[in-house]
């Protein structure tokens, strides 16, 4: 009897610490797809902008994404009026809106260069170069991190303005934004 109840309760361990190692590891899994799909939404306004997609009769419109800093959701625009900015969805630039959802959002957005944080970044693509215009080329380096729920998780997108966009963690990542405006250090 002695030998069942042991079994049983080293069982029980075993069961409880797999079931929680579960859990963080389904938020990693889905941390890591949020950053992925936003990565994706920013090379997706670069291809619109390097292969000309015509959207509603403009043929070289420039096309962009757009982050709020504590947002949940964040936009892919065209950009017809030429300013690098979204003009808001009464402008008619809206091409879609990406709700993040699943208690994830994205926390702060960053000027790498400058050290400090933004309220809003806009990246934009022109015909016919794959260089990203960010925030109307005050920004040359540019970060958005993401928070999982109960913060759990961060990632970061990291968008430079020669096109490239990379996804880091904060233990691989150069910079992370804090709460005062600017960037504390992070060991790579």
């Amino acid at each position: 009897m002695v030998e069942m109840v042991v079994t049983v309760a080293i069982f029980a361990i075993i069961s409880s610490i797999v079931i929680a190692r579960n859990a963080s590891f389904d938020n990693e899994v889905l941390l890591n797809n949020l950053a992925y799909d936003i990565a994706l939404s920013i090379r997706q306004a670069q291809q619109f902008g390097i292969n000309v997609r015509v959207s509603g009769g403009e043929f070289d419109a420039p096309y962009g994404v757009n982050f709020e800093a504590d947002s949940e959701n964040y936009v892919l625009f065209a950009d017809r009026d030429g300013d690098n900015t979204y003009g808001g969805a009464e402008s008619g630039e809206l091409l879609e809106m990406y709700t993040i959802g699943r208690g994830a959002s994205v926390k702060s957005l960053c000027d790498l260069e400058s050290d400090t944080c933004v309220k809003q970044l806009n990246i934009v693509f022109h015909r016919p170069e794959p260089d990203a215009i960010i925030n109307n080329g005050e920004i040359a380096r540019a970060q958005v991190e993401i928070i999982s729920r109960r913060q759990q998780g961060i990632r970061y997108v990291i968008i430079e303005s020669t096109g490239q966009i990379a996804i880091d963690r904060p233990d691989e990542a150069e910079a992370g934004c804090d709460e005062g405006g600017g960037v504390e250090s992070e060991g790579r």
